[in-house]
């Protein structure tokens, strides 16, 4: 089963149009003008040499809502929808297109953190049938603040942990997520995933609003 809430891809991107020359720093957090993010994402695993791939995150903000395409090709990407990038109310993966998958949590979206405090909450993710594909318990804590530079522009940005514990299909999964979400962006733009003997990192490396979109 494929686990919609940190799913490393591993796919190259060719390359991708874009140019950085008008970007408007201020337009991407004062604006809900859609953005693309570039980073490089490194797999390691224990006895085994690093890999490193290209991968393509774009952002479209309308309302209260956010949908985030993670690219890895022009016909593979993984489509996630919800008021942040932190709680995901529906996933799609690409070549499952009939097959939307929902999330349900037991607190808002919108929770107050305090640094050193961490939040628990259940969240399950079922099939477009119903199936209960996960059952999960996770806890998120915001461990600093700070800001990241990208692209000539400085983002105010807020890191956070997440793990998770539950069964998915019945088997138990585990594992743990530094992520590094700029709340003027409603985006995660830099994330180390581990579970078990493999730690996948995602770091940004170009944003543009010059791209080509999947929506």
């Amino acid at each position: 089963m494929r686990q919609f809430l940190s799913v490393p891809l591993f796919l190259t991107i060719a390359s991708w149009p874009g140019s950085l020359l008008a970007l408007d720093c201020a337009a991407l957090t004062d604006t809900k003008v859609p953005f693309a993010v570039t980073s490089e994402v490194t797999t390691r695993r224990v006895g085994e040499a690093p890999t490193t791939l290209t991968r393509q995150t774009q952002v479209f903000r309308k309302g209260g809502e956010v949908t985030t395409y993670i690219v890895d090709s022009p016909a593979i990407y993984l489509r996630t929808r919800g008021a942040n990038s932190l709680f995901p109310v529906e996933a799609l993966y690409s070549t499952e297109a009939n097959d939307p998958r929902k999330w349900t949590y037991s607190i808002g979206p919108m929770i107050d953190l305090t640094r050193g405090q961490p939040v628990g909450y259940s969240a399950d993710m079922k099939s477009a049938g119903g199936k209960l594909l996960l059952a999960a318990r996770m806890t998120l804590e915001i461990l600093e603040a700070g800001t990241l530079d990208l692209s000539g522009c400085r983002f105010s940005v807020l890191k956070y942990r997440r793990t998770l514990e539950g069964l998915a299909d019945g088997h138990p999964v585990s594992n743990s997520e530094e992520l590094s979400l700029a709340p003027g962006l409603r985006a995660t733009l830099a994330s180390t995933l581990r579970t078990g003997d493999i730690e996948v990192t995602s770091t940004p490396t170009a944003i543009s609003v010059d791209f080509k979109r999947m929506e």
